[in-house]
């Protein structure tokens, strides 16, 4: 999803992007990360210490990993899975450039009511 020619308007609308809002936007597969975030691992420990099925958590992980949030790498028979931190970076900055959007226009709007003598 970064590109530093694009825009964030670019970025946040493109096809990359929603596979990535996709991804976070079921709950379950929120857990799964905020799980993988303190310890990469394989599907079985993640589903037994989330009370879900192996099935279950593999198919989430497939979304995330389609998203580009999740990744994993074999270690002797084990698929282990892990956070990509530069990813979950990536949103993060996209969407505090968008609040401090919303932030700048707030200021305007109360700076603006304030000149007029009204109330924000």
């Amino acid at each position: 999803m970064s590109s530093s020619g694009d825009s964030v308007q670019d970025r946040l609308l493109s096809g990359e992007a929603d596979l990535v809002f996709k991804a976070l936007a079921d709950r379950t597969r929120r857990r799964i990360l905020v799980r993988l975030s303190r310890s990469p691992d394989d599907a079985g420990a993640v589903a037994r210490d989330l009370g879900l099925s192996r099935q279950a958590v593999a198919k989430q992980l497939r979304i995330l990993e389609s998203g580009g949030i999740v990744s994993s790498t074999t270690r002797s028979s084990r698929r282990v899975h892990s956070v990509s931190p530069s990813q979950i970076r990536e949103v993060s900055d996209l969407l505090g450039i968008v609040a401090q959007g919303w932030d700048r226009r707030l200021r305007d709007v109360k700076a603006q009511a304030e000149q007029t003598g009204e109330d924000p």
